[in-house]
């Protein structure tokens, strides 16, 4: 070809990334949601959000949070009364580091709390007021995280019992139960049928005494006003009357004394029966009339009238001094009918009465507490029982209607039951804000005892706020929260899902809460209630199952932290847009329908009967009984189950798998979002925290690896920077990559075209690019016109971004996202990769779940990782010297030191192996193992070099990589270090893990397995057309387990890829087998996705079809690197002298009992005994063993296992003298024998004498 026609051939390039490309996908989805699915960590957002107010005016702020902590200790009085403290606001100050330098300095991520305090005088009327530091209180990062020590830290929302009064029924024993349970201080008020049909009271499970003890205490002091309280009453005519008329009466009870008419006498005590007798003593005495007990459904011997005969007493007075005998024994003075002691008895008594339930200092119902209580009885008295939650202790009201509520249950009178506790109507969610306020009211109580001590000590005129206040027991309770309690947990990294699933859980462990010993079937059972509130399916396996639960999709916490979900109403049997949010109780008297119930364009129910829900029941009903209508299938699950395409064709327990492995899957270095999803993807990317989110409008001027740079709109260039090659918690790889897209001129040229489009330029080489103005987020904007001339690197086009637009609590618009976190692909969750799978057996490779993989996947790091481990090392001031951080090391090769700086520390960017020193350190050595020798030289040369011994930190075993970060603190700089600690040296060590023979992979439908075999490509079964498969995996894994979501995604997934497409398939509203058959006839492939295959190693057909297409496999990170483990010699237990047990003590494999007994079916003797003895614990052999085989004489000589010993010993102990003999019966002992030969040959023990 001729040089003129060379240049006229022009070169096109495409300019644009292919990740920014705009993706094609197909949604499946038919049901309109009438809301978006919520911001998915707002509940920890809003929770410390409402903790701290800072969006309040100090003054304005609710008595609730924080506020509520100071205005409950404050104001503190002294004990005479002297001087008064007053808490006046509270300000939090900024913090001193951002978030990423906490994370690398290892120190929290908190901001001072100063509260501004007022002293008084109160003889003198001065006034004192001072701003107290009060601790740091640490903040929370925008993610919903805390960052406690460097590390980042996540407190876990408690689910528990909530306060308020209820009512049980134990089935075994069949006896009914009540309880009224404070908030967070008070006594327990309980109330229970003994055996003997006796309703009988207890406060915080002291002695039992009858319950109409208690009513006639609290002011219904006669048997008369009891019978009145708790029943209606008749009055019947009796003077005048035949006795045959009144005869229908007998059995009948009084409800009230009977006087006779004329001399006054009581001729029947209340609650006395009517007979025979009784009513001609009623006839003779000319009784006018009587009133009788009514009330249905109580039965004969009434349990109130046995609680009268029970408790002895006809007057609150009498009532009160016998509570007093009962609670306070000791305060109770025997009267002998002193009026005085009397009158002393009784006030002591109503003193009591109060401190338990009637005093707002010793008990809180809280807001929850009177809201449950109201809420009970609001429909038998609703003037007592309004919706006002003010009232914050009991009422004498509220026991008595307790009491009756109870009474009308054991009687079973209609419209009184018990109550469910597993209904999430009684149970509770505590969100951070609460469970931190409760910690922090135990830290001020004790700086409250700490102020009043130091006010009695020191003198008025030298107080200040300052003085008397102790920030100690404040800031030990907020370590103790943060570092050490059940709920403050580290959180779970490994990938965006299970960070923000961490964020969503409910636990139902934790301080008062359950304990997974005591939780029984029925707590981890799922509830009807859980509907839209908790998700069914993610739990996890094992001892904790139902006990940590996950909120669903769509749920939301009220006011009193009840869980809440959100529904459509239905008027006169349309759906309107119309959405409330109820909590469980509410929901109880609504009929709903499902979501997918079929509805015309108008909103009217298309089915005569249409499938609901009311309470615990699925009922048929016609459209004009419904109440309500679900929002979407998908706000019964939580987000890990609503990833899973095709849910609706999986069983349970594989979906609940697949929902905990997705959340183990490890980040892959290049990442790919699903082929098949469920559309639910986006908003986990989206709200995980780990994309770059655009904080302003504007359009993108610069990209490069590290940052990226915004134009707004007002001109100002906001600048992001990218997080890159960062270790997370699980030591997983957190790397941030641009996502949106800048043209600056590849070379100088000039403007070709510009359409809406593209834009097209030519350089002065002659090349043509190409640049597509769309991409997978919006548009760009160009800057540019045709015929432009430009130089090389001037600006063509930006993205165009935009902020977030939050108007009335909903998401109007969401923000771009400027670049991808790790595990995530085009703003979409990406954690696995798409690869060709076959489903047929492979020569035995894929027996129970095995994997067999192609050596593609290694060859081309699909499913390659990154792994960042942390080294730490830290010089100390010791006793005898500081250690030192030093290339001077004693006894080490030049080979160790090759990559060492010359401060002892290793290169970056050095590749290290286990053993490998990473940092070189010197311990001062004591003068306590120097042999005289030493000492002798020592003091002839003075040598001090060998003083020190070697510290330094290396490579732990089964560790190695690339050093590619190295961060050094000291004192001397100014970082803030711990206590005693004068230097130190954090290594980042990087490690790239491809795919290999021992990893667990997993689909998202639970189907897991582990890799047996990697394959050459050559060897995979193939396609017709040639194309290898990727994975075979076993066809038996299918219909067992009844995950048949894996064909279908399968399917799905083949006509996907030949096509270009994406597919979401919304969980229960997703694709059907005949839109998956006709995506699969438009692709061209097998209609049912079977194919005949082709074996690699003979290129003859298979003799059947297989199932073949594309599956989303996940890597997990349950790796065989970290499993892998051997050991020769090693550590070993100072007792027994056996060898530890484990990987991370280095220790060896136990041959137990059973292994023996297998040995012993054998008749492996020999064996046997040197397992038992050389490689366990006998210490002598084993060190000869060594020595031997170092020179190169492969004999054995077992001698006696340490073991012998600690059973001589153990037996001594329980006074018991054994001693062991020679041939001629004198006695030896073990451990002091020398010559380990001879000894063998004295002692001789047969198996009798040893038993």
């Amino acid at each position: 070809m001729s040089d003129q026609a060379k240049t006229a051939e022009k070169v096109e390039v495409n300019v644009a990334f292919e990740e920014n490309s705009p993706l094609n996908v197909v949604n499946f989805g038919k049901i309109k949601k009438p809301i978006d699915i919520p911001q998915l960590v707002q509940i920890q957002l809003d929770s410390y959000r409402e903790f701290l107010q800072l969006d309040k005016k100090p003054e304005k702020r609710d008595p609730v949070g924080l506020q509520a902590v100071f205005l409950d200790s404050f104001p503190i009085e002294s004990s005479n009364g002297d001087v008064v403290l007053e808490f006046v606001k509270y300000d939090i100050g900024e913090p001193k580091k951002d978030v990423w330098e906490c994370k690398i300095n290892g120190v929290s991520y908190a901001a001072p709390l100063k509260a501004t305090i007022r002293l008084i005088a109160m003889e003198t009327g001065e006034i004192r007021e001072q701003e107290v530091y009060m601790g740091d209180l640490p903040l929370m990062t925008d993610t919903g995280t805390f960052i406690i020590n460097g590390a980042e830290r996540v407190v876990v929302n408690q689910l528990h019992r909530s306060p308020g009064i209820f009512f049980f029924f134990d089935a075994e024993k069949e006896i009914y139960s009540a309880r009224i349970i404070p908030d967070h201080k008070g006594s327990w008020l309980e109330f229970e049928m003994d055996t003997k049909g006796l309703l009988i009271a207890r406060i915080d499970r002291r002695k039992k005494f009858p319950f109409t003890l208690l009513v006639k205490a609290l002011g219904y002091g006669t048997n008369e006003e009891v019978l009145r309280f708790f029943f209606e009453t008749e009055s019947i005519a009796i003077k005048g009357q035949q006795m045959k008329t009144l005869q229908k009466y007998i059995g009948r009870r009084v409800a009230h004394d009977v006087p006779h008419p004329e001399t006054g006498e009581v001729i029947m005590e209340a609650g006395a029966q009517l007979n025979e007798d009784s009513l001609d003593l009623l006839r003779e005495g000319k009784v006018v009339s009587v009133d009788l007990i009514v009330n249905p459904g109580l039965g004969e011997d009434t349990v109130v009238i046995k609680s009268l005969e029970k408790d002895g007493v006809n007057s609150q007075e009498e009532a009160l001094i016998e509570f007093l005998k009962i609670q306070k024994p000791l305060e109770y003075t025997a009267d002998h009918g002193d009026e005085e002691k009397r009158k002393k008895n009784v006030e002591r008594a109503e003193a009591e009465l109060k401190r338990l339930f009637f005093d707002p200092k010793t008990y809180d119902l809280g807001k929850v507490g009177r809201y449950k209580v109201n809420a009970k009885f609001k429909h038998i008295k609703p003037d007592e029982f309004s919706d006002d939650v003010k009232d914050r202790t009991l009422r004498p009201v509220d026991i008595l209607e307790a009491l009756k509520y109870m009474v009308y249950i054991i009687n079973e009178v209609d419209g009184y039951q018990v109550d469910d506790i597993d209904h999430l109507g009684n149970r509770r969610v505590r969100t951070v804000g609460e469970l931190l306020t409760l910690q922090l009211k135990t830290g001020f109580a004790r700086m409250e005892r700490v102020v009043r001590e130091r006010m009695s000590m020191n003198d008025v005129d030298v107080m200040t706020p300052q003085l008397l206040i102790s920030i100690k027991p404040i800031t030990a309770v907020l370590n103790e929260f943060f570092g050490a309690s059940q709920l403050s947990q580290f959180m779970d990294q490994t990938n965006p899902l299970s960070e923000i699933t961490h964020k969503r859980r409910m636990n139902a462990l934790g301080p008062g809460g359950l304990t997974r010993e005591r939780a029984g079937f029925e707590v981890r059972d799922v509830h009807y209630t859980h509907y839209g509130r908790l998700c069914p399916i993610e739990t996890p396996e094992g001892p904790n199952i139902g006990l940590i639960t996950s909120m669903a999709t769509y749920g939301r916490l009220n006011e009193y932290g009840f869980l809440e979900t959100p529904y459509r109403v239905v008027k006169n049997g349309k759906v309107t847009d119309e959405v409330v949010y109820l909590s469980a109780n509410e929901e109880d008297h609504y009929v709903i329908a499902q979501a997918n119930a079929s509805i015309n364009e108008k909103g009217e129910f298309t089915d005569a009967l249409v499938s609901c829900r009311y309470r615990g029941d699925f009922p048929l009903k016609s459209p004009d009984e419904i109440d309500l209508m679900d929002v979407d299938p998908l706000q019964v699950v939580s987000l890990s189950t609503g990833l899973i395409p095709f849910l609706e064709h999986d069983d349970a327990n594989r979906a609940l798998m697949g929902s905990n492995m997705q959340r183990q899957a490890v980040p892959l270095m290049v990442t790919e979002p699903p082929l098949v999803g469920t559309g639910l993807e986006k908003n986990v990317a989206y709200d995980s925290g780990v994309s770059v989110l655009a904080k302003r409008d504007g359009v993108v001027v610069k990209v490069d690896a590290n940052h990226i740079e915004v134009e707004t709109k007002s001109g100002e260039i906001d600048t992001y920077r990218l997080m890159k090659f960062r270790r997370t918690n699980q030591s997983t790889c957190l790397n941030q990559i641009p996502r949106v897209q800048v043209y600056h001129a590849p070379e100088d040229g000039e403007v070709k075209k510009v359409t809406k489009d593209e834009v097209i330029f030519e350089g002065d080489s002659g090349k043509i690019y190409k640049m597509p103005l769309n991409t997978f987020q919006g548009k760009m904007e160009c800057r540019v016109k045709a015929k432009d001339s430009l130089y090389k690197g001037d600006f063509i086009a930006g993205e165009i971004v935009k902020a977030e637009v939050v108007k009335n609590g909903k998401r109007v618009q969401k923000a771009t996202i400027l670049a991808d976190g790790h595990a995530t692909n085009r703003g979409r969750l990406s954690l696995g990769k798409n690869v060709r799978v076959a489903f047929m057996p492979w020569d035995g490779y894929n027996f129970e779940d095995a994997i067999v993989l192609s050596e593609r996947l290694v060859k081309e790091d699909v499913y390659t990782s990154i792994h960042i481990e942390e080294f730490e090392i830290q010089a100390r001031e010791t006793k005898l010297g500081r250690e030192m951080i030093t290339r001077d090391i004693p006894n080490i090769s030049e080979r160790a030191f090759r990559d060492l700086d010359e401060d002892g520390i290793i290169r970056l960017g050095a590749e290290v192996r286990a053993g490998d020193i990473l940092v070189g350190m010197v311990t001062p050595k004591g003068d306590t193992d120097l042999t005289p020798e030493y000492r002798l030289l020592h003091s002839i040369f003075g040598e001090k070099a060998k003083e020190v011994k070697d510290n330094s930190l290396k490579v732990p075993n089964g560790h190695g990589g690339i050093v590619v970060d190295i961060k050094r603190f000291s004192r001397d700089a100014g970082d803030e270090l711990p206590p005693g600690i004068v230097e130190a040296v954090k290594v980042y060590v990087a490690q790239k893990r491809k795919i290999s023979v021992g990893d667990k992979m997993a689909g998202r439908h639970g189907n897991k397995g582990v890799i047996s075999t990697i394959l050459p490509e050559a060897d995979m079964p193939f396609l017709p057309d040639g194309t290898p498969i990727d994975i075979v995996l076993n066809p038996l894994g299918v219909p067992s387990r009844m995950n048949i979501g894996q064909i279908f995604e399968t399917q799905l997934g083949w006509a996907g890829r030949a096509l270009g497409l994406h597919f979401e398939t919304p969980v229960f509203d997703g694709a059907k087998l005949q839109d998956i058959e006709e995506y699969m006839k438009k692709a061209e492939l097998p209609p049912n996705s079977k194919i005949r295959l082709r074996s690699g190693k003979t290129g003859e057909y298979f003799h059947h079809e297989a199932l073949v297409g594309e599956v989303y496999m996940l890597k997990l990170s349950h790796m065989i690197e970290d499993k892998m483990h051997a050991r020769s010699t090693g550590p070993y237990s100072l007792v027994t002298q056996q060898p530890l047990g484990g990987k991370a003590q280095f220790g060896g494999q136990r041959l137990g009992e059973m292994e023996v007994w297998a040995l012993e079916a054998y008749g492996a003797s020999n064996t046997l005994q040197e397992l038992l003895t050389v490689k366990s614990d006998d210490m002598l052999g084993r060190a000869r063993v060594y020595e031997s085989i170092v020179k190169g004489i492969h004999a054995i000589r077992p001698g006696i296992p340490e073991s012998f010993n600690v059973l001589i010993k153990e037996i001594r102990s329980l006074a018991l003298d054994i001693s062991v003999l020679d041939s001629e019966g004198n006695p030896i002992e073990v451990s002091d024998m020398d010559d380990y030969g001879r000894a063998r040959r004295r002692i001789k023990i047969d198996s009798a004498e040893r038993t």
